[in-house]
């Protein structure tokens, strides 16, 4: 039988012993709704703009995407750290740092006067991010009662699942009456905003443990994940030929040094000095949302980003166009998300998991047949149904992983699980453009013009998306099943 934690262990800082939650607290988990949807959605305006960066500030391709693989690199080497921040001082302190560096490289952003500066804009940006986003997820577990931790989840889900939507149909209708940087000029208030109100309205109980950072774990998880993280991001861009480093050779480097980062952690966790405890992959209710996670984050950040590339490359969409067709995919997120909150609340995670894995498989499914010339509105019809379905596998994903966790562990677990989002979307980029970039080189090297062959490239990219998923149902069907035993959920064996 697996561990399970006891709802006072998943919850010991709930405001009140009922229902409800304080004023206090439902200010404190707006702002970590605010905050979280603003640093992500951040991360994803960059992508759009980047033409017209490159060509402002005259930088090539290969030069540019910097502006978005070293987004990714440096928040794969800061957020293993966030679970021992998050121990070692309060979550306010915590929280204020985070936004106060997200600020800081919007200002630098903004007034850069060349790519380096914005270069460096950008990391102390990605620093921020990194730090706040897992913040949130220890934070909102900390102050709910475990009655309503479904909701509440659901809610940081929209802030998380909807920013990839909202993107670039922001970006867009931004870019077609101002300067990339206005971009930033809309995010800064939204963070000074949040930074002020946070500093002042978060308070999450906690006793800070006055634990050494251990040098080692640090320097293997910055060596690590970047790799990692450099390698898929490198795979990505493979058909550029514009890589510093051989892609493989970075995933080598990457996996070895993780194998011996994770070793390490468990040994230091034995005395609980680890940068990243690894303890709560032996709880089987966080264990497997977190393989789940693996499975579905990749197909969905592949099928995310390859879309509006294929929506403007072969069906002729204009950047503003493209962020319109993908904009009520984050509406929809919205509304299933609170529903699944809800229904999370009465039946626990492995029925919604189970039937968003269905859903989102048989989506990309049917995406995967859908031939160039295919009617928008059936396109868009697909890419919403598949939607729904990522909107029932994010909200259970989060709430029962986090929610299997105590006290000490769940900075950990939310730090572990925001790792695997990132790890997740690189490799989901990295595939789907490799497979699409191999398929439209094949057909093209046999006479078929590049619109058709890339369309054809993007179907294949989807059948191995669907493939993923597959195999995330048959990982969903390993979830313990729970009831609602006096508000909470608990497993049954």
């Amino acid at each position: 039988m697996s561990a399970v934690a006891t709802p006072t262990d998943i919850n010991p800082q709930s405001p009140t012993a009922n229902d409800k939650l304080t004023p206090e607290s439902k200010i404190a988990i707006s702002v970590l709704f605010a905050s979280t949807f603003t640093v992500i959605l951040n991360e994803m305006l960059m992508g759009v703009a980047l033409p017209t960066v490159m060509a402002d500030l005259g930088v090539t391709a290969s030069t540019g995407q910097w502006l978005t693989t070293a987004y990714m690199l440096t928040m794969a080497v800061v957020i293993p750290a966030t679970g021992f921040l998050t121990e070692r001082f309060r979550m306010r302190t915590v929280y204020t740092l985070a936004m106060s560096l997200f600020t800081l490289g919007t200002m630098v952003a903004i007034a850069s006067p060349g790519f380096e500066v914005l270069l460096i804009g950008r990391i102390i940006q990605a620093v921020g991010t990194a730090i706040a986003t897992p913040l949130a997820f220890t934070a909102v577990t900390a102050l709910v009662p475990p009655s309503r931790a479904g909701r509440m989840m659901a809610l940081l889900t929209v802030s998380v699942s909807t920013a990839p939507a909202f993107g670039p149909a922001m970006a867009g209708a931004i870019l077609s009456v101002a300067g990339w940087r206005w971009l930033f000029v809309f995010i800064l208030p939204v963070a000074v905003i949040a930074l002020v109100v946070g500093n002042m309205m978060i308070r999450v109980p906690s006793i800070p443990r006055k634990t050494k950072v251990d040098g080692l774990s640090v320097l293997l998880s910055a060596i690590g994940f970047a790799s990692l993280v450099y390698g898929l991001a490198s795979f990505g861009e493979a058909a550029g030929g514009h890589t510093i480093i051989s892609p493989w050779m970075a995933l080598i480097i990457g996996i070895v040094v993780v194998g011996i980062f994770v070793a390490r952690q468990m040994s230091l966790q034995k005395s609980d000095r680890a940068l990243l405890d690894m303890r709560p992959f032996a709880v089987r209710s966080f264990a497997v949302p977190a393989l789940l996670a693996v499975f579905f984050m990749t197909a969905a950040t592949g099928m995310m980003t390859l879309m509006p590339v294929i929506l403007q490359a072969s069906y002729g969409l204009t950047p503003l166009q493209t962020g319109l067709f993908m904009l009520p995919g984050g509406l929809t997120i919205t509304v299933i998300s609170v529903v699944v909150g809800r229904y999370y609340d009465r039946l626990g995670a492995r029925p919604l998991m189970v039937a968003g894995a269905i859903i989102d498989g048989a989506g990309l499914w049917f995406l995967s047949t859908l031939p160039l010339g295919t009617p928008i509105w059936l396109l868009l019809a697909t890419y919403m149904f598949i939607i729904v379905g990522q909107a029932f596998l994010w909200t259970p994903t989060f709430a029962a992983s986090l929610g299997a966790l105590n006290k000490h562990l769940l900075p950990h677990g939310s730090a572990i699980m925001n790792t695997i989002q990132q790890l997740s979307g690189a490799a989901g980029i990295a595939i789907a453009f490799s497979i699409m970039t191999a398929t439209t080189a094949a057909l093209t090297s046999t006479g078929e013009t590049l619109q058709p062959a890339m369309a054809q490239g993007a179907q294949q990219s989807h059948l191995v998306g669907f493939a993923m998923v597959t195999l995330g149902l048959v990982v969903a069907l390993m979830m313990p099943k729970t009831k609602a035993t006096g508000g909470s959920l608990v497993q049954v064996h």
